[in-house]
Formats: structure tokens, C-alpha cells, sequence
């Protein structure tokens, strides 16, 4: 079974949502979680929020940090997820922001999963490779496998 066909099996049995804020992946964990049929079923929606002022006023990323860090920062990944928690009123909510091609070195990013109302399950950094759409791909297949296992950790009987 695909993983995001499992993820929605497990959220259906909890009657639980997901949502998304992506910057660095730019709409591929969207496209994903959207490639199952009856995703509206448990994905409430996502956004790409590309440009500082639209992370901040949309999503209520700190303004200081964001400047201060290119809004490529942990804690701006677990602002934006929370952002995206309250933005699409989910359950689960999934961030990434980045440089999907790195001047100096190689390109990545960071994520973060967070649960209603605003606890961050999990945030990282993920090393990536290749060039920009590869690299986009790959953080999304990342953080929408780090879900799964969250999910599968959490489900009953284990």
C-alpha cells in the first residue's frame, strides 16, 4: 500500500485531518496528499508560502526570526506547521522550508509535524540532493513518510 494511502487509512479510522505549509517543496506534499482518490475525505488543504511577508501574514511566522534567518530555520518550519494548524483547522499539520539549490554545499531542508492544537510532534533538517525539482520531491517524499511513522507509532496496538 502507498504511503499516503495509508496515512489516510489510519487518519479515517481516528476521524483526524492534515494540512500543509510548504515553501522549499513549493506544492509537492499538496500534490501528493491530493494523488489519492477521496483525499478531501482527511487533507484539508495546504498553501505555499514563498515570499516572507505571505509567511508572516498568513501563516504568523515571526516577522524578527524570519529576517534574521532567510526563513530557512527549524523554528520557522514549526512556525509555519503551526500556522497551518490553525489556518485549515486540522489535525496534523506538515511544514518545509529550505534551499532547494545550495551555493555553497548541498541543498536542504527543514520540516516539522505538528498536532492540533499546537504541539510539534517532530521538526529536523533533511539532507538533500540533486537538482531543485529532485530535491523538492525528495523533501516531500521525506516528510510525508516521517507522517506515516508518527501515525503508525501512534495507532492502537502497538
Amino acid at each position: 500500500m502507498k504511503t499516503v494511502e495509508q496515512i489516510f487509512e489510519i487518519l479515517r479510522m481516528k476521524s483526524e485531518t492534515v494540512s500543509c505549509a510548504e515553501s522549499i517543496t513549493a506544492g509537492h506534499i499538496q500534490a501528493l496528499l491530493a494523488s489519492v482518490s477521496g483525499a478531501s475525505d482527511v487533507f484539508q488543504g495546504g498553501m505555499t508560502a514563498y515570499q516572507r511577508s505571505v509567511k508572516v501574514s498568513l501563516l504568523e511566522v515571526d516577522n524578527d526570526l524570519a529576517c534574521r534567518t532567510d526563513c530557512v530555520d527549524e523554528e520557522i518550519a514549526r512556525q509555519m506547521a503551526a500556522g497551518a494548524l490553525k489556518c485549515f483547522g486540522s489535525t496534523y499539520a506538515l511544514s518545509t522550508c529550505g534551499y532547494a539549490e545550495a551555493e555553497n554545499g548541498r541543498p536542504y531542508a527543514f520540516y516539522a509535524i505538528a498536532k492540533t492544537p499546537t504541539h510539534i510532534l517532530e521538526s529536523g533538517r533533511i539532507e538533500l540532493h540533486g537538482g531543485r525539482i529532485e530535491a523538492q520531491q525528495l523533501a516531500a517524499q521525506k516528510v510525508v513518510q516521517r507522517l506515516l511513522d508518527l501515525l503508525q507509532a501512534d495507532k492502537p496496538g502497538n
